[in-house]
């Protein structure tokens, strides 16, 4: 009997320390003329005028699960949903460049699988499944993610998005007369030139783990190795042009940059400070 009551109470403590995980769940978005793209997503303890959205991008091994879990670690007491889309390789094998060109710069011209405005419609859906008060959303992406995600928000025309990381992407889309996807010429969608100014204007974080300096995975293409020999030096030069084209246009740019000390090319390592980042006002 004693032994039993010892057992209880451990029980008892065990669950009382720690927080429960947020159940994960799944669904299919098929409201377009798209291929269907499966969300893993979590959900707050409550529903309230109060609630955010966090999307999560992968990067090319398209572990969604993996991202997501890592982030729910991080965010379980707070009042966001966590949504982790997952772009397959059968589908979207070039999601990163928003399905608008190859990783070694051959444009590609299926208009119809272009990811513009992806973000969008997922927001509106689980906006409407959920009856969320917020209107816009918070975003997040690693390595060939936060290559979607930088490209998600120059390209597209007046997201609703609040704020956004990218974290140790392997190359760039450069404001510069180069052809798409190495720079802006060429983009093979109506883009205007408010679009710049807004890019500029958004509420982006830059980061790049100090230790990001191999060449796993790395495109290693002629316009990718001209912005520098690995992720760091690349994620350095991109920033630092962002900041020459905003003078010489005269335009204010809101990014941020920051350098995640010891992190190598992990999005695990990156996490903790994009959720200090993104969730400064989340309760």
């Amino acid at each position: 009997m004693k032994n039993i009551r010892q057992f209880i109470l451990i029980l008892f403590f065990l669950l009382t320390t720690f927080p429960a995980i947020s159940k994960i769940h799944n669904t299919t978005f098929a409201y377009w003329d798209k291929p269907d793209v499966d969300f893993l997503y979590t959900l707050p303890k409550k529903i309230d005028k109060d609630t955010k959205i966090l999307f999560i991008i992968h990067g090319n091994l398209r572990n969604a699960d993996t991202y997501l879990n890592v982030w729910q670690d991080l965010a379980n007491e707070r009042n966001v949903i966590l949504v982790a889309p997952e772009f397959t390789r059968e589908n979207f094998i070039n999601f990163n460049t928003l399905m608008m060109s190859k990783s070694n710069g051959d444009l590609l011209k299926d208009e119809t699988l272009y990811l513009n405005d992806s973000i969008e419609y997922f927001f509106n859906f689980f906006k409407s499944k959920y009856k969320l008060h917020t209107n816009t959303y918070k975003i997040y992406g690693h390595s060939a993610g936060a290559q979607f995600v930088h490209r998600y928000l120059l390209i597209t025309q007046e997201p609703a998005v609040d704020q956004a990381v990218i974290a140790n992407a392997g190359w760039y889309t450069v404001i510069s007369d180069n052809n798409y996807p190495y720079g802006i010429r060429n983009i093979p969608v109506e883009f205007k030139g408010n679009q710049l100014k807004n890019f500029l204007d958004y509420r982006i974080s830059l980061l790049i783990g100090s230790d990001d300096i191999g060449n796993t995975s790395l495109n290693t293409s002629e316009g990718a190795m001209l912005q520098g020999l690995n992720r760091y030096q690349r994620a350095e030069n991109f920033f630092d042009y962002l900041l020459m084209y905003g003078e010489q246009k005269n335009l204010p740019v809101r990014w941020k940059y920051q350098v995640v000390e010891g992190a190598i090319h992990s999005n695990e390592k990156m996490a903790p400070s994009a959720f200090n980042i993104l969730f400064y006002d989340i309760k």
